[in-house]
């Protein structure tokens, strides 16, 4: 299937290639939208509505759309995807309309790219084949790194190696350097990078490990976040941080009760093997800070309770910084993915008390589960310019939704685009 999109006496024109015979053109004729979101859900339900009638050619007059036509161009890109395996032919789009429409396609195309690694069957997307896929980001223009066993051990990240402890395939973590010539700033970012998680030896029921290859999510989408950057430039140096493995169950297994003593010295008890996210996470965390990070901010498919909470749709959103949070709430007004700011609330961190370590990585109670492990985290980050995304929800959905396609949404990767245009 091929898009072309050609600016023709006020017409904007996407056409659909396919090999079969018998498509018809059709005129859409679209309600102006009102906000920029609308305009993207606009574009989506054309794609969808010439897919549904197997129309070769759709028009749309651009006067009806107005400076909202970049919107409307954005959500027909984002909903034109198929996961790569699946995808029959390359598509190919020519730009004629505005200058928008180039960093549209590189927008698009690091969406995709998240989209199919989180995608990908976890047998074959494990932490050496995410590792490779980070190595080539490369030619790109960016510096990366690939810790293995040894440097892990090295730089104390110790929460990882343990939760890795039960497979086969050796955890690693994939860390990417974007950095301009005069630098304002150091943003890291953070994602959550377990490629299988079957819950350990706290063994999730079958219902829940089906689609449990998606819990890489936030490094997917930190990772084609990053590998962006070099052709946006943005004026802030960024460094990716995305911790891989895969928690499985075994005789090597890390094991309920153990206690980690963490890189800063913390000690943590093991309450359950399946709350394995928020150890990588302290891990990253504690190494972002040696790095000298002015802002952190993770992404991490953390808990079914953000899901019970706010939904398929909507993230949730954790910082101690107002002013960090009211730049992630306007980004995600920009972008269209949805976050909703949640309390960090103090006493509840009495929940996470050991008996036999500093800290717990689960509370006693189910209550509150988003809360408790955004605090969990809170406790590895000394600063305040610190923002905690729990993308459990709209990481993968089960059924389309305008743009946003069943699976692996690439929920994050224009969030992040937008906030860091948001920094002053």
């Amino acid at each position: 299937m091929k898009i072309i999109n050609e600016k023709k006496e006020n017409i904007l024109n996407f056409r659909f290639h396919r090999e079969k015979e018998g498509f018809e053109s059709s005129v859409y004729l679209l309600k102006t939208p009102a906000t920029e979101e609308e305009a993207r859900r606009k574009g989506a339900e054309v794609v969808s509505l010439m897919k549904k009638l197997k129309s070769e050619e759709g028009f749309v007059p651009t006067s009806e759309l107005g400076p909202l036509a970049r919107y409307f161009i954005e959500g027909v890109l984002l909903a034109d995807y198929e996961f790569a395996p699946l995808r029959k032919e390359e598509k190919t789009l020519y730009v004629d309309y505005s200058d928008d429409l180039e960093e549209l396609e590189q927008i698009k195309e690091a969406v995709f790219f998240a989209r199919d690694i989180i995608n990908e069957a976890p047998s074959k997307m494990n932490p050496e084949e995410f590792s490779r896929r980070a190595l080539t980001l490369e030619d790109f223009g960016l510096e990366v790194s690939i810790g293995d066993e040894k440097w892990m051990k090295e730089e104390g990240f110790f929460g990882t190696l343990a939760v890795g402890r039960g497979s086969g395939i050796k955890p690693r973590i994939a860390v990417v350097k974007y950095k301009p010539l005069n630098p304002r700033g150091k943003i890291t970012l953070i994602g959550k990078g377990i490629t299988f998680d079957s819950g350990g030896l706290n063994l999730k029921p079958s219902k829940s490990i089906k689609g449990m290859h998606m819990d890489m999510a936030g490094a997917g989408a930190v990772l084609a976040t990053m590998k962006l950057l070099p052709a946006l430039e943005p004026e802030f140096e960024v460094l990716g941080i995305m911790p891989l493995a895969e928690n499985l169950p075994s005789a090597n297994s890390y094991k309920p009760g153990d206690i980690i003593e963490m890189a800063n010295g913390k000690t943590v008890e093991v309450d359950n093997t399946d709350a394995e996210g928020r150890l990588a996470l302290a891990d990253a965390l504690i190494y972002a800070e040696k790095q000298g990070a002015d802002i952190i901010v993770d992404l991490a498919t953390l808990t079914g309770a953000a899901v019970v909470a706010l939904g398929e749709l909507i993230a949730a959103l954790y910082s101690p910084s107002d002013e960090e949070a009211s730049l992630f709430l306007k980004a995600s007004q920009r972008s269209g993915e949805m976050l909703w700011r949640m309390p960090l609330v103090k006493d509840y961190e009495e929940e996470l008390k050991s008996r036999r370590a500093d800290i717990k990585n689960a509370g006693y109670k189910r209550n509150g589960g988003s809360i408790m492990a955004a605090l969990f985290l809170k406790e590895f980050v000394s600063g305040e310019k610190w923002v905690h995304l729990d993308i459990a929800g709209p990481a993968m959905i089960e059924k389309p939704f305008y743009y946003m396609p069943a699976g692996a949404t690439g929920f994050g990767v224009r969030l992040l685009l937008e906030y860091l245009r948001g920094k002053k």
